[in-house]
């Protein structure tokens, strides 16, 4: 009983979070936490100094991992690039979830039907891989394609906790800075 009063309160908790969060919105055709597709890395890094999310140590070539907060929520914050530009952010969200007596599953579980709804509010109903519990949206917004995935996964047996992730890829930018990249080459 006590455990359903408590999941309860957390969800409640969690989409009021969410209404007053105003980087989900910002987030779609034209960046990805009001940073726009195409910003180069250092000014990205420069954002994400000014907001005062440090820099997670396992960021690298490829990518760019910053501690947190999207959508009222702490997270771990990953931006792909091309020749050095913004294609790609997500958001992996980062709680424990064990003290609940479940495993976590059930707050997983929450966290991720709260953003199916939000997501297929704003891009329409989504696809499904037949073996990934993964939803997936492809959507064509001002003239650019962009493809957003919404996953998660539950605590591993005695090690990793469960997470629920979101990821927007501009397809479109991605592909023009691919041929520029092939052109550059030859």
């Amino acid at each position: 009983m006590l455990r359903k009063y408590v999941l309860g309160i957390v969800a409640i908790c969690f989409c009021l979070l969410l209404l007053q969060q105003p980087s989900a919105g910002a987030t779609g055709a034209d960046g990805f936490m009001d940073i726009p597709w195409g910003t180069a890395r250092g000014a990205v890094a420069a954002r994400m100094a000014e907001l005062r999310f440090p820099q997670d140590p396992e960021s690298n070539v490829q990518r760019d991992i910053y501690e947190g907060m999207f959508a009222g929520r702490k997270a771990y914050l990953t931006f792909r690039f091309i020749n050095n530009v913004l294609y790609s952010g997500g958001a992996l969200f980062v709680d424990t979830y064990r003290s609940y007596g479940d495993g976590g599953n059930g707050i997983i579980d929450a966290y991720f039907r709260e953003f199916e709804q939000q997501l297929t509010a704003k891009y329409g109903k989504p696809s499904k891989h037949p073996y990934d519990p993964a939803l997936f949206w492809e959507v064509q917004e001002q003239g650019v394609k962009i493809f957003v995935k919404l996953g998660k996964n539950y605590p591993a047996k005695g090690g990793d906790n469960g997470r629920v992730f979101v990821n927007y890829d501009n397809l479109t930018f991605y592909e023009k800075e691919k041929k520029i990249n092939k052109s550059t080459i030859h």
